[in-house]
């Protein structure tokens, strides 16, 4: 099959990218001819660079519009069997391209913004067009599906109708490391967060619990937070609440890494931390973290709601909690780090359940009804 994936780009480490990164090489390695239209050039992939940062599309609409004539034109040159669209923002382009491109298209809806652009007046009516128009839709996890028919219920619900009956829940996948790269520490405790400093990924509820677990156990441990932040009000709150615990010398922001650092910090790190926070408009679609963490041999704290719980097992790979109880967090904290009651070799295990090569087979079954319908 001719494959045009229709992405941000995908050399960088979050959602967006990761994903897209695995279609294209587990894709590519299966056979397919594998084309990316996208904001700027990755190795060792056929690109088509013309796109604009994804959220620029729910800003000006003018910016669809404008990017559709041009995806046009490199849907014509490469003439693909299937368009699949993995940034939910890019589908703003959709009413754009033709009925005959859109009959071959594929929207991937990982989260949240599978919903904003139906909940502001300036994005819905376009966004209804390409929920009415698109033939098949693939959502990382059940939560986000259901978030998503929940609120076109509420605008359409002709159109609610048609998407329940042509999404395909598939959870995202990761690529298995060939050998256990997780070795354990035996004085400090490792715990990692990978996704910056946002309100979404819970990091203020993360630095509570890790004050809760400094009064339940002697262990001694550092807690690193990886990922982009901004100097604002939120990052402000974060560091006055570190300073106020007297958790200076536990807790580091350590910003964006290089993928060698980062991979350093995995093989060392004893738990995954991230209690995301959950409301109307902002939730986890999956939470793929979960499962590379998992993929190191190392268990995880995340939430009970959203998507991101469908990417934890209950006690063995890690622990639901209810982000705004520090003290019950704290205690899953010490079940893991000083009981042991999840081992790496379990988490291993279960992460080899969701492996990108069995994304890749539930997506590729996607794609030939498509094409059969088409």
């Amino acid at each position: 099959m001719k494959i045009l994936l229709v992405c941000e780009h995908a050399g960088d480490h979050n959602g967006w990218s990761q994903y897209t990164r695995s279609l294209h090489d587990v894709l590519k390695n299966k056979g397919h001819d594998m084309h990316v239209c996208c904001i700027q050039a990755t190795t060792g992939m056929k690109c088509f660079p013309l796109l604009k940062e994804p959220l620029r599309y729910l800003t000006n609409p003018i910016i669809p519009l404008l990017s559709a004539i041009k995806l046009s034109q490199v849907i014509r040159e490469v003439q693909p069997d299937v368009i699949h669209i993995t940034v939910e923002p890019y589908a703003m382009t959709v009413p754009f391209i033709g009925k005959k491109n859109i009959k071959r298209t594929v929207l991937t809806i990982h989260g949240s913004y599978g919903i904003r652009p139906l909940l502001q007046l300036r994005t819905r009516w376009l966004a209804l067009q390409y929920y009415k128009k698109i033939p098949s839709f693939i959502t990382v996890s059940n939560y986000t599906k259901d978030a998503v028919s929940r609120t076109l219920k509420r605008k359409h619900h002709s159109i609610a109708q048609h998407f329940s009956e042509n999404a395909h829940v598939i959870h995202n996948g990761i690529a298995i490391p060939t050998m256990p790269q997780h070795s354990q520490s035996n004085e400090r405790k490792e715990i990692l967060l990978v996704g910056g400093i946002k309100p979404r990924k819970g990091v203020l509820q993360a630095i509570e619990a890790c004050s809760e677990f400094r009064k339940l156990s002697s262990t001694p441990f550092h807690f690193s937070i990886v990922g982009t932040f901004k100097e604002d009000a939120y990052t402000e709150q974060v560091r006055n609440r570190i300073y106020e615990l007297n958790l200076v010398k536990n807790v580091s922001v350590l910003g964006v890494l290089p993928e060698s650092t980062l991979k350093s910090l995995y093989q060392k790190t004893d738990l995954y931390l991230m209690p995301s926070i959950t409301t109307p408009d902002t939730f986890e679609g999956f939470g793929l973290v979960f499962l590379e963490a998992n993929a190191h041999g190392i268990p995880n704290i995340g939430p009970e709601t959203s998507g991101a719980a469908e990417a934890i097992k209950e006690g063995i790979s890690g622990y639901h909690v209810d982000p705004d109880n520090p003290k019950i967090i704290a205690q899953r904290m010490h079940w893991i780090l000083d009981e042991g009651r999840i081992s790496p070799e379990q988490c291993r295990s279960y992460a080899e359940t969701r492996s990108d090569k069995i994304m890749i087979q539930e997506t590729e079954r996607v794609y030939s009804l498509l094409v059969h319908e088409k």
